[in-house]
């Protein structure tokens, strides 16, 4: 885990350096917008919102790529190849926290987050007990969740439930599958897909909602802040008539996604090696909400704070400061 770390801080390091050298190269580069999204229900709503025709009146071009895996986003950044991502808030954190110039524009996903289990009953965190539970991805979000949770329900690791650590969501799932584990953590739409896996193979399944789980534990409002937009700082300095008219369109495609499930599955299918099915069913068990960056501030400090009591290196280093969020009433163009 250290290497890891030590590894994403050199990183990092890199990437920053490189932006500070090149501040306004990613708007030189290109006439119209280079976007980029991880798979899953990010992309499908920034898919959606390149399609608003007052986006398309204000950007022209525009293109959509996917990233595989934090690194390929901090180097597409760092070459200014991209302009604007959908990213969790962590990785958007991180890279603020490093020094690369980019701002929070919004929060768009409000809980992906679920624990799958094979038979049994899952009520609470309180049922977990005496079980075996895999969780991807040691130190990120969905571990560190669950060992929040799990303080909070005044379960121990080790004493009260075994947790064993995945390199991968896809490892989680095999083994989860192959029933040498009794549950995982699970993101949608991995989560959703399992399911359905698992009902293939004759599996009963049950689910547990982390995020309704995080509301009876803190007393806060059910929805995590996962997800969101964000931009470099040159692109809303230079052009913030094109970051007016994103808001306004990922405001439309949350709205859109959320009240059309299956035609948002099509629409994903076209972009991933996800079936419709499962990005519908994803969509059916995930908060969308469109909350401006100030908006969401309360509730983001409030959930990055929590997290980042147990690795702060997760969002490298304190609660991001206001640089960070964007402003609600954008400064004119000069």
């Amino acid at each position: 885990m250290i290497d890891i770390q030590r590894r994403q801080l050199l990183q990092f390091a890199v990437a920053s350096a490189a932006l500070s050298a090149f501040p306004g190269l990613g708007l030189a580069a290109s006439a119209g917008l280079q976007v980029a999204s991880p798979l899953g229900l990010p992309q499908v709503i920034l898919a959606r919102a390149l399609r608003d025709p007052r986006l398309i009146e204000h950007l022209g071009e525009r293109e959509l790529r996917t990233w595989r895996d934090p690194d390929q986003l901090r180097a597409w950044i760092a070459g200014s190849e991209v302009q604007l991502t959908a990213t969790p808030t962590n990785v958007a954190a991180n890279l603020y926290n490093r020094g690369v110039p980019v701002v929070l524009m919004n929060v768009n996903v409000w809980g992906t987050l679920g624990i799958l289990g094979l038979d049994g009953e899952l009520a609470s965190l309180a049922d977990l007990a005496g079980i075996h539970v895999g969780v991807p991805w040691r130190g990120d979000m969905p571990d560190l969740v669950l060992r929040y949770l799990l303080d909070r329900e005044g379960m121990e690791i080790g004493r009260d439930l075994r947790v064993t650590y995945q390199a991968s969501p896809f490892e989680t799932v095999q083994t989860l599958l192959a029933q040498r584990l009794d549950a995982a953590v699970l993101p949608e739409p991995m989560r959703t897909s399992t399911r359905l896996q698992a009902s293939s193979l004759g599996l009963d399944t049950v689910e547990l909602d982390l995020q309704a789980e995080w509301a009876r534990l803190t007393g806060t409002p059910p929805g995590l802040p996962q997800a969101g937009v964000i931009c470099r700082r040159e692109l809303f300095e230079s052009r913030p008539e094109w970051i007016v008219a994103v808001q306004s369109a990922v405001a439309g495609a949350v709205d859109w996604v959320a009240a059309n499930p299956a035609e948002a599955g099509q629409l994903g299918a076209r972009y991933s090696s996800l079936p419709a099915p499962v990005i519908e069913g994803a969509i059916k068990r995930t908060r969308l909400e469109m909350r401006s960056a100030t908006q969401a501030r309360p509730e983001l400090e409030g959930f990055l704070g929590a997290l980042a009591e147990l690795s702060p290196a997760f969002i490298g280093g304190g609660v991001p400061n206001d640089g960070f969020y964007l402003a609600d009433d954008l400064p004119a163009r000069g």
